[in-house]
């Protein structure tokens, strides 16, 4: 390959190549423009002063490559390059204070995923390109946030060591206007008070400072946020009530205070004002008082979860009117939405199941969740709730309900988990709940019901966990069901010769259900061509919608259209605001970052 001296662009990603490349692999591409090498298992093994032969190159990816440990200097002389990602590299070194000022034309940065160390130079820019992309996330990078060029859209430092105050950085006054839209900052050690200049960021639409150590509450500037859409704050320290501040960001599709000191109660107004919401995530907080019933109206929201606070009284009846819970979603197509200001998005939702915390990183759509466990709700539960036929995830755990569980309970066809675990449920397991076939998880534990345990393939394989702490019996506990000296479990028994009728059928059905499917195809070829190539074309549906979910923006490509996105290529002007965002060398013209990021 290395004597093609006239080739101009070279894909060799996603492959299973393997071994060294060398200087000499490379000499001769003195005329290469584009190359795209990434996720294969090559090492670069080249000298300290070397100078690359394709010296007029544009875009380089060589993600999950071996170029460490030390940072590429080779990198320096590429001085047209302007879209370079070298993520999940093994290197160690800190980036050198000539990286940021090298590129002319450069407005895509990703060096995510290495062990880059020391402090992050000021993030500088060559040129006046507008709507760079910059990912230096999961690293090791630390000391105090940099300079920030304002041509720069996207910037993500999240998962490494920075630490201290954030207002040197959010608040220092520059003469050109800040173009951020995207900022994460996650998971790192940064702390004091949120400062009251975010005047000066009004582009920004996705903000997540979650998992550090920030204090009091919201300042007033950030409610100026006029195209916010994502806030998360998950796991810091703040306190005070709910931040009024947010009354006017109606823009808001995701909004997550869980597990800070937050008191007070939830204010009404939040069914009024964030319309357009939906994720709601006010969990492990200090809330207090009843579930407003305005929350009915927030009929977009996909996931409520007020978990672990100090809420009473009733669940609201009206919680049928989440219209966004009562269709059963069936289509992937319909996940990913990108009409007008629509946005569905990649999330990773916390969910707490089984006492574990598991994270469900699926196409909004697939996740629909309500979870208000660890409060003191009391009351029934109301059988409006059973309308939610396209709610996936029910926790009502550790509360103080009381009365039976609704008998309707059946037509939540598309519940995984539903736990009703330790409260004050009386009266027998409803017999509809044998129709919930998709459950994966039920905990119906620590209550006052009674009587047997309802006969179905899918209730049986529980675990006895599930329902102890109750009156019950029958499979799957080892407590029979005998009422006036006859024996109640599903055992089906004939008597007079000791024939188990309900294993024979098991047998049966078994093997008229396999020939009944595999047979066609043994003996038919049409039939085999037929499912194999459904089977192939649902495989490939499912890559493409991991492609949407996990790629990382890219160049542009040639111009198409489909139901999900709209792209076109070429070189137009703002290459990350006027033209949107780059997904997989396409750019989206309609989708709102949210679609692109995918990060929660």
């Amino acid at each position: 390959m290395g004597s093609l001296s006239e080739l101009q662009y070279l894909s060799i990603e996603d492959n299973l190549f393997y071994g060294v490349v060398k200087e000499v692999h490379l000499a001769n591409f003195t005329r290469l423009i584009d190359f795209f090498a990434s996720r294969n298992q090559l090492t670069l093994n080249v000298g300290p002063n070397w100078r690359p032969s394709f010296q007029f190159l544009r875009e380089l990816e060589m993600e999950s490559w071996n170029l460490g440990p030390s940072f590429p200097s080779w990198l320096q002389s590429l001085k047209h390059l302007s879209y370079l990602d070298i993520s999940n590299n093994t290197i160690f070194e800190s980036i050198p204070t000539w990286f940021w000022g090298t590129f002319n034309t450069a407005y895509f940065f990703n060096l995510s995923q290495n062990y880059i160390n020391g402090e992050l130079p000021n993030i500088v820019m060559n040129s006046n390109i507008s709507g760079v992309y910059v990912d230096l996330s999961w690293n090791k990078m630390s000391g105090q946030l940099p300079y920030l060029s304002p041509y720069v859209a996207y910037l993500d430092l999240s998962s490494n060591q920075f630490s201290g105050s954030i207002t040197h950085f959010l608040c220092t006054e520059q003469d050109e206007p800040k173009s951020l839209e995207f900022l994460n900052l996650a998971s790192n050690n940064l702390s004091g008070e949120i400062p009251d200049c975010w005047m000066m960021w009004p582009y920004i639409s996705m903000l997540k400072l979650e998992n550090n150590y920030f204090t009091w509450n919201l300042p007033t500037s950030m409610g100026s946020l006029a195209f916010l859409e994502m806030l998360h704050l998950r796991n810091n320290n703040f306190s005070g009530k709910f931040p009024a501040i947010l009354r006017n960001s109606r823009k808001l599709i995701s909004l997550d205070l869980s597990e800070n000191q937050f008191s007070g109660v939830i204010p009404s107004w939040i069914g009024q004002s964030l319309l357009n919401l939906k994720i709601l995530k006010l969990a492990s907080n200090r809330f207090s008082g009843t579930i407003p019933h305005q929350i009915c109206d927030m009929s977009l929201l996909h996931i409520l979860d007020l978990a672990q606070n100090n809420l009473t009284g009733n669940i609201p009846k009206c919680v049928n009117h989440l219209s966004a819970m009562l269709i059963i979603n069936t289509s992937s197509e319909s996940y990913i939405s990108c009409e007008g200001n629509e946005t569905s998005s990649v999330v990773e939702v916390l969910l707490l199941l089984k006492g574990r915390v598991d994270h469900y990183k699926s196409i909004l759509g697939l996740v629909t969740s309500i979870d208000l466990s660890g409060n003191k709700l009391s009351g029934r539960i109301p059988s409006e709730i059973t309308s939610l036929k396209g709610l996936r995830f029910l926790n009502l755990s550790n509360n103080l309900l009381s009365g039976q569980i609704p008998q309707s309970i059946g037509d939540m066809e598309s519940l995984l988990s539903m736990d009703f675990s330790r409260n004050k449920l009386s009266g027998e397991i409803p017999p509809s709940m044998s129709k919930l076939s998709f459950l994966g998880l039920l905990n119906l534990s620590y209550n006052n019901l009674k009587g047997k345990i309802p006969t179905a393939t899918q209730l049986q394989t529980f675990e006895a966990s599930s329902f102890v702490g109750n009156d019950l019996c029958g499979i799957p506990l080892t407590i029979d069901c005998i009422t006036n000296g006859v024996d109640h479990n599903d055992k089906e028994v004939d008597h007079k010769n000791g024939i188990n009728w309900f294993f024979v059928s098991m047998a049966l059905g078994f093997v008229v259900g396999f020939w009944g499917v595999v047979g066609p195809l043994l003996y038919s070829r049409s039939w085999r061509h037929a499912y194999f190539g459904f089977i192939d074309d649902l495989w490939f549906k499912i890559r493409l919608d991991i492609l949407l979910m996990l790629s990382l923006p890219k160049s542009p490509a040639q111009t198409s259209s489909s139901n999900t996105i709209t792209v076109f290529g070429g070189d137009s002007g703002r290459r990350f605001g006027g033209c949107r965002y780059w997904f997989r060398r396409k750019c989206c013209v309609q989708c709102t970052t949210y679609n692109m990021y995918g990060l929660l």
